[in-house]
C-alpha cells in the first residue's frame, strides 16, 4: 500500500490513504479522543477509537502518578490505534509546553512572562529543545504552545502565559521558541490563541473584542505572521469569545480569510477546548452542536477538540448534503499530512529515555540562568541591593516559604489536581468543569446505562447528579484520577530538591541571620500575623517581603491563570495591611512580588528601598532570587509589559498611538501623575551603569532598503553586566494614525568592567510596513525618528532619517532585525 510506504512523497502517500477511507474514518480524523482518567480510556472506551482518531488528549489531569503507567497507558491506546483498526492511523498525542512539558517530574520553566522578561529569544529556543526531547520521549508529538497574544491588560488572568504587550517582542521570543520545540519536523507546535485573545473587555478571557481590520493585522496578526513564516509553525488554534461580534471558533472571515488568504497559514487549525460548543451553549450563533460543527467547518476549523460533540454530526451533515465529502477531504488531508511529516507512521512511539532526559543537569542549569536573567529589578534606593552578608533578615510574606507558588499554570505542578476546602463546594471549579466536559461529551453511552439520557445537555438535576459522581471518583482510593491534597505534595513526590526562598537564604546568610514571620495569606489575614512580623522586624536590620499570588486554573485560592482574571491589579488587603504596619518601623524593606501578572505595586513601591519582579520562575525561582539579592546575579531582566499606577490608566502600552503632544505621555487625566506608568515598558535595573554613545546612522533610506544603526555601549560601573538596548521608532508624518514608538530591535550585551562594545543593527523598512486607508501593506516615504535606551522611556540616544523614493506596497513584512555585536 502507497501510504504505508516511506519512499513515496507525503503527497501520493496521503491520497492513496484518503482514496481508502470511509467517511467515518475520515471524520474521525477531525476530533478528538479525551483521555481523562488514564487507564481508563484504555479499558472502557477504546472501542470508541475503533475508526481511528485524529488527536488524543492526554494532559496533567489524566496522570495517574505512576509515569511509568501512563506511559504504558499512551502507548497502549496507540497500539490499539495502529494494530487495531482497520487503516492502522496513528494518533497525535498533545501535551502543553509553554513552562517544561506538562508530565510530572518533567523539567519546569520559568513562566513565559519571565521568558520575555530575558529579552534573549536563544534562550527561548534552548527551553523548546528541551521540552521538545522530553515531550517525545513520552509519547508526545503535539503541543498546544506557545501564546503569540498580546497582553495588555493587567486583569486578563493570563498575562503571564504570554510573552508581554509588544507584537515584535512576543514575535522575536515566540518565533525562538517555536524553531527549538518543532526542531526537525519532530513536533507539531500549536500557535494561540488567535487572535486578540489577550484584548477582551474588561481583561475577561473569552469576552468580547472589538479591534480595526488595520490594528488587527499591524498588531495583533503580527505575531502569528512572523511564526508562519519565520517558524513554519504547524499548527494555530483559535481564541475563545467573539471579535467584531464574531464567535472566533466559526468566523470564516478570521480562519480562512485573514489566516490563510491573508497571512498565508496552511497548517491545521485546532479548536481550543470547547469553543465550537460556546457557538450555540454561548453566544447562540447556532441552534445546537450539529449546527456549530457546521458552521465551525465551514469557517476553516480543522479538528475539534478536546472531544467530538460537534463534529461527531459531520458524518450526518455529508449524507444529508448540508456539507461535501471534498470538503471534508480538505481538512483531512492536512491531519493526514501533518501525521506523516512528523514520520508518526514509521515511528508512532516514544522516541528516547524519559527519565534519562529529566536528569540532564544541563536542564535544570537552564532553567536556572531563564529565571536569573528574567527577574526585574525596578528600584534599587541607595544601591541597597546587593545584600551585606553579616545583616540580620526578617523574612515575611505569604510567598516568603512557599515552593508552589513559583510555578506558572500550565506547568505540571500549576495544573496538578488537588483538593481544597473549596473543592467539593465549588461547581465552578475548573478542574471539576473539565472533568464533567469530558463525561458528558466521551461518555454518553456508560452514563445512559445509567438511565441518564439526554440530547445537548443535562438537565440540572442529571448535571448534579452527574458532578456527585465526579467527586466521589475523585475521593476515592482507586479513582484513576490522582489528586494530590496540596501542591506541595506534588512538589514534594515529583521536584524534592524545589526550595523556598526561607531555604535558600538559611542557607546563604544561616538560620541564625532569617527570621521568618509569614504575617499573612496571599488573601487571609492570620491571627496574631502582624504581631508576630512586628517582633522579628524590630530584631532584624533589613527587611525582605515575598509578597504576590499564585497562578494555577485549578486551585481556587489563585490569583491568575485560565479562568482567574481579577479586576484586582494590585496586591490583596491583607498584604497591603502587612506592609502598612511594617513600613512604620523605619526598617528598610526590600519588596519581591511574586505573581504571573505585573501587579501593580505604588505604595509598595513608594515605600520600599527595592522592588524585584520575579513573576513565577518556576523549580529553581528561590535560588535565582536569593543570587540576585546577594549580588552573585547582577540583575538584567526588563519589562515586557507595562506596569501601571491603577486600573483607571489600563489599557497603558508603548506602542499605543499619538494622542497627545508629550510622547513620554500615555494619558490626559486631571491629576498628571497619573498620565505615566508606574514602570515603563522596557524598564530594568542592574549593578552597573551603561553609557551609550557616537551614534551613527543612515540619512536616508529606500523605501525597499535597510536603516544601518551603530553605536558604541560601555560599562562604566564597578561589576560585570548585561544590558539590553533597545530600539524604536516613528513615524514623524503620516497617513494613519502610527504607533509613538514602535520597538524594530533588541540585543543583550555582556560587558566587563570598563569594556565597551560596539552595536549594530540593520533594520529592514519592510518591518514598518502598515495598512493605509486602502487596505494596502506599504512602506511609505516620509521622515523617521529613531530612539535607542535602556527603556521604552529612558531613551539615551536619538536620531532622525528619510525613508525615500516612492511608496511601496510590500506582500509580507520582514518581522526582524537584523543585530551584530563587536568588541573592540
Amino acid at each position: 500500500m502507497i501510504y504505508k510506504d516511506a519512499s513515496k512523497s507525503i503527497h501520493e502517500r496521503t491520497e492513496d490513504l484518503i482514496k481508502r477511507m470511509t467517511l467515518k474514518e475520515k471524520v474521525a480524523q477531525l476530533y478528538c479522543a479525551n483521555s481523562y482518567g488514564g487507564e481508563s480510556v484504555y479499558d472502557s472506551r477504546m472501542h470508541k477509537l475503533k475508526d481511528g482518531i485524529g488527536t488524543v488528549s492526554y494532559l496533567n489531569d489524566s496522570f495517574t502518578g505512576d509515569l511509568k503507567k501512563d506511559r504504558e497507558t499512551i502507548n497502549g491506546i496507540q497500539k490499539y490505534l495502529v494494530e487495531e483498526t482497520r487503516l492502522g492511523i496513528p494518533g497525535l498525542f498533545h501535551s502543553e509546553g509553554i513552562a517544561g512539558a506538562q508530565i510530572p517530574s518533567a523539567t519546569t520553566f520559568p513562566q513565559s512572562l519571565n521568558l520575555a522578561s530575558t529579552w534573549e529569544p536563544t534562550l527561548a529556543q534552548k527551553m523548546g529543545e528541551v521540552v521538545k526531547k522530553q515531550l517525545i520521549s513520552f509519547g508526545f508529538r503535539a503541543v498546544h504552545s506557545p501564546l503569540f497574544d498580546l497582553a495588555r491588560d493587567p486583569r486578563f488572568g493570563r498575562v503571564g502565559e504570554t510573552y508581554g504587550e509588544d507584537p515584535y517582542l512576543v514575535a522575536q521570543m515566540g518565533v525562538s521558541f517555536v524553531k527549538g520545540i518543532q526542531g526537525d519536523h519532530e513536533i507539531m507546535a500549536t500557535a494561540k490563541h488567535f487572535v486578540g485573545y489577550g484584548n477582551a473587555e474588561g481583561g475577561r478571557g473569552g469576552g468580547e473584542q472589538q479591534i480595526s481590520e488595520r490594528r488587527l493585522l499591524d498588531s495583533y496578526c503580527f505575531p502569528f505572521e512572523a511564526a508562519i513564516h519565520e517558524a513554519k509553525i504547524k499548527a494555530v488554534m483559535n481564541s475563545y469569545g467573539m471579535l467584531n461580534d464574531q464567535a472566533v471558533s466559526t468566523s470564516k472571515w478570521l480562519l480562512t480569510d485573514v489566516l490563510r488568504n491573508k497571512l498565508g497559514f496552511q497548517g491545521l487549525v485546532v479548536a481550543d477546548y470547547g469553543s465550537i460548543t460556546h457557538a450555540f451553549l454561548r453566544y447562540r450563533v447556532a441552534e445546537d452542536a450539529k449546527g456549530a460543527g457546521i458552521l465551525a467547518f465551514k469557517a476553516g476549523m480543522d479538528v475539534e477538540q478536546p472531544g467530538n460533540q460537534c463534529y461527531q454530526h459531520l458524518v450526518e451533515a455529508v449524507e444529508s448534503g448540508e456539507l461535501e465529502e471534498a470538503h471534508i477531504d480538505v481538512s483531512l488531508r492536512r491531519v493526514l499530512e501533518t501525521k506523516f511529516t512528523l514520520g508518526l507512521f514509521e515511528n508512532p512511539y516514544e522516541a528516547g529515555d524519559f527519565f534519562y532526559e529529566i536528569k540532564k543537569v544541563e536542564n535544570e542549569e537552564l532553567s536556572l540562568e531563564i529565571a536569573e536573567k528574567s527577574m526585574v529589578l525596578v528600584k534599587n534606593e541607595d544601591g541597597i541591593l546587593p545584600l551585606n552578608k553579616k545583616l540580620k533578615i526578617a523574612l515575611i510574606g505569604p510567598n516568603s516559604d512557599t515552593k508552589t507558588n513559583f510555578f506558572g499554570g500550565y506547568s505540571s505542578v500549576g495544573s496538578a489536581s488537588t483538593k481544597s476546602s473549596d473543592f467539593d463546594k465549588s461547581e465552578e471549579d475548573s478542574f471539576l468543569r473539565m472533568l464533567y466536559t469530558g463525561t458528558i461529551t466521551d461518555n454518553k453511552e456508560s452514563l445512559k446505562s445509567m438511565g441518564i439520557e439526554f440530547d445537548e445537555k443535562p438537565t440540572p438535576e442529571q448535571k448534579s447528579i452527574i458532578l456527585n459522581m465526579i467527586r466521589q471518583n475523585l475521593n476515592s482510593d482507586d479513582s484513576s484520577n490522582r489528586v494530590y491534597r496540596t501542591n506541595e505534595e506534588f512538589v514534594q513526590m515529583f521536584y524534592p530538591d524545589c526550595k523556598s526562598v526561607k531555604d535558600v537564604l538559611e542557607e546563604e546568610f544561616g538560620k541564625d541571620r532569617v527570621l521568618h514571620a509569614k504575617g499573612c495569606d496571599i488573601f487571609k489575614a492570620i491571627d496574631g500575623g502582624i504581631e508576630t512580623v512586628k517582633a522579628a522586624v524590630q530584631q532584624a536590620d533589613i527587611v525582605i517581603a515575598v509578597l504576590g499570588g499564585k497562578e494555577s486554573m485549578i486551585d481556587p485560592e489563585a490569583t491568575c491563570g485560565e479562568n482567574k482574571d481579577n479586576i484586582n491589579i494590585g496586591l490583596e488587603k491583607p498584604q497591603l495591611d502587612l506592609m502598612e504596619e511594617i513600613f512604620k518601623l523605619n526598617k528598610p524593606v526590600i519588596s519581591i512580588v511574586v505573581d504571573g501578572r505585573p501587579l501593580s505595586t505604588p505604595y509598595v513601591s513608594q515605600q520600599s528601598k527595592a522592588v524585584l519582579y520575579s513573576w513565577l520562575p518556576a523549580q529553581f525561582g528561590a535560588k535565582a532570587i536569593v543570587n540576585i539579592l546577594t549580588g552573585k546575579i547582577n540583575p538584567s531582566g526588563k519589562l515586557p509589559v507595562t506596569i501601571v499606577k491603577e486600573s483607571g490608566q489600563i489599557p497603558m502600552y508603548s506602542s499605543r498611538l499619538p494622542l497627545y503632544v508629550d510622547i513620554n505621555e500615555y494619558a490626559e487625566y486631571i491629576k498628571t501623575n497619573q498620565n505615566t506608568p508606574l514602570y515603563p515598558f522596557g524598564h530594568g535595573l542592574s549593578y552597573t551603569q551603561f553609557e551609550y554613545s557616537e551614534l551613527v546612522q543612515n540619512a536616508s533610506v529606500q523605501a525597499d532598503g535597510d536603516l544601518s544603526i551603530a553605536f558604541k555601549l560601555k560599562n562604566t560601573g564597578q561589576v560585570a553586566g548585561e544590558e539590553v538596548v533597545q530600539v524604536y521608532i516613528r513615524d514623524q508624518v503620516s497617513s494613519v494614525a502610527r504607533p509613538v514608538k514602535q520597538l524594530v530591535g533588541f540585543a543583550r550585551v555582556t560587558l566587563d568592567v570598563n569594556e565597551t562594545k560596539i552595536v549594530q543593527f540593520k533594520v529592514s523598512m519592510k518591518q514598518l510596513a502598515f495598512h493605509d486607508l486602502n487596505m494596502d501593506q506599504i512602506v511609505e516615504p516620509g521622515k523617521m525618528e529613531m530612539y535607542i535606551g535602556a527603556s521604552s522611556q529612558d531613551i539615551r540616544l536619538k536620531g532622525v532619517f528619510a525613508i525615500i523614493g516612492e511608496k511601496l506596497i510590500v506582500e509580507r513584512k520582514v518581522f526582524s532585525s537584523q543585530v551584530t555585536i563587536t568588541e573592540l
